[in-house]
């Protein structure tokens, strides 16, 4: 059996207020589930591939950035969800 690291908290991840404030304006740009910029087409939004309006309740980094600034920062590496959506993305371990 081998030890895991200690999981790193939300803060400790990068989920701070400058993050807070970034998400919430993205989201306000586009605010529904499966939306990005450039009419990018969504990674694993369900409410998008089934043509259901939802409203987004998250900022989803599309490929993981595992500590990586640039990448989390990079808003064309970002989507707007919803809470089922980013679970099952989650889940799926994506």
């Amino acid at each position: 059996m081998t030890l895991r690291e200690p999981r790193r908290s939300a803060s400790q991840a990068g989920y701070t207020r400058r993050w807070n404030r970034a998400s919430t304006a993205f989201r306000a740009r586009f605010p529904l589930c499966g939306m990005r910029p450039n009419n990018l087409a969504p990674v694993m939004s369900e409410c998008f591939n089934d043509a259901r309006v939802t409203a987004a309740a998250l900022t989803d980094h599309i490929a993981p950035h595992r500590g990586d600034d640039a990448l989390f920062w990079d808003e064309h590496n970002w989507q707007s969800l919803c809470r089922r959506c980013h679970q099952r993305k989650t889940r799926a371990g994506l």
